[in-house]
């Protein structure tokens, strides 16, 4: 049985583009689109001398229909077929991919055996409605208030997990979302949303444009805290400049800023630093005690944290980039060299490798192999 879904899931991948093309072609109310992926990685323990590799294949299929002009419906499918060692030595693992800052449960796991997982989720799936300088959102959806490139405070509702190679779109929000455009340079947002545990959070963010630069200011409750942000992006002569504060009433406070320059043989550089109040500010007796389960109120474990990243297109195919995550204190070392390969303007190619070394020990490697295909 579990084999026929797993075919049956290969045959939708590769129909649906098909199907999309000539939805699009003969209507222009509908689109279809999305990708296929395949990811194999492993991971060595130079501690234990073991290793673990995994497989995965996902699926993302975008639906949209514009029955008007002011009225759309979105809806987007996360598929993804699991199979390797983790399955094994992580109990429940299908209970572990549902998204905790979603509230209703839209995801199904068709097959859940030891070897194998199907796993399906309504990622996205929502309605628009605009009226003259009013917009409305209702569902599912993704609330990006982050200006900062790594490290984003002001984003309340969907955090970012820079580890999660894999996960681009990043998860969304059970929610409902007002926008008034006060000008082509200011408007005012405010969103309600509730996730798994029923803690919900509300804010408000007022957007303007001033001194050339962009500036948000947030208010709002978040999972029964007060809080208050800040956001700016702007340009110091040729480099850019962004940065991110947020506070909560419990006293908490994370503040993130960075500069980005592009040189002109085409090597780009990024730079950021992080600061968590509640963060650890001393070194640690063991691996465990380090938390990468980030949240709104946990962007990294330590106190002080700060990124440097490079990359350069080395042809039109073909790019490299190396990222750096250092905390002091902690003495944690997180380095990410990858290289990406174009054979197509539809495929993709990516070797990923995720170094993880805490008060000069090496804990862990990740190495990533994948492949692209977007339709």
């Amino acid at each position: 049985m579990k084999w026929l879904c797993l075919f049956s899931f290969s045959c939708l991948s590769i129909c649906i583009p098909v199907c999309g093309q000539d939805s699009t072609t003969t209507s222009r109310n509908w689109s279809i689109a999305g990708y296929v992926k395949a990811l194999q990685n492993i991971q060595f323990d130079p501690l234990n001398h073991s290793n673990n590799s995994n497989q995965l294949i996902h699926n993302r299929l975008r639906f949209k229909w514009k029955p008007k002009e002011n009225l759309q419906f979105s809806m987007e499918l996360r598929n993804r077929i699991f199979t390797g060692n983790s399955l094994h030595i992580i109990p429940n693992y299908a209970s572990r991919l549902r998204n905790t800052s979603e509230n209703l449960n839209l995801q199904v796991a068709w097959i859940n055996e030891p070897d194998v997982i199907f796993h399906t989720n309504v990622e996205r799936f929502y309605v628009d409605w605009k009226e003259k300088k009013w917009t409305f959102r209702l569902g599912r959806q993704r609330i990006n208030w982050g200006i900062n490139t790594l490290w984003n405070p002001n984003d309340l509702f969907n955090t970012y997990n820079f580890l999660d190679v894999d996960y681009e779109e990043r998860p969304g929000s059970d929610a409902i979302k007002t926008q008034y455009t006060i000008s082509d340079f200011s408007h005012v947002e405010m969103v309600y949303s509730r996730s798994l545990d029923r803690k919900d959070i509300f804010a408000m963010k007022y957007f303007l444009n001033h001194w050339s630069y962009d500036f948000q200011f947030i208010a709002g409750s978040y999972r029964g805290l007060g809080t208050w942000g800040l956001g700016w992006a702007g340009n110091i002569k040729d480099a850019g400049f962004k940065g991110e504060a947020q506070y909560f009433s419990d006293g908490q406070i994370n503040i993130s800023s960075g500069l980005d320059y592009m040189f002109p043989k085409g090597w780009y550089l990024n730079t950021g630093f992080l600061f968590n109040s509640e963060g650890l500010n001393e070194k640690v007796l063991i691996w465990p005690q380090i938390n990468l389960n980030f949240s709104a109120k946990n962007l990294m474990p330590a106190k002080y944290n700060f990124l440097f990243m490079f990359s350069k297109e080395i042809n039109p195919l073909l790019s490299i980039s190396l990222s750096t995550v250092y905390s002091p204190r902690l003495n944690l070392i997180i380095a990410i060299p990858s290289i990406r390969y174009s054979l197509s303007s539809q495929i993709e190619l990516d070797m990923i490798v995720q170094n993880f070394f805490l008060d000069n020990i090496h804990i862990s490697d990740m190495g990533m192999l994948r492949a692209r295909w977007s339709f």
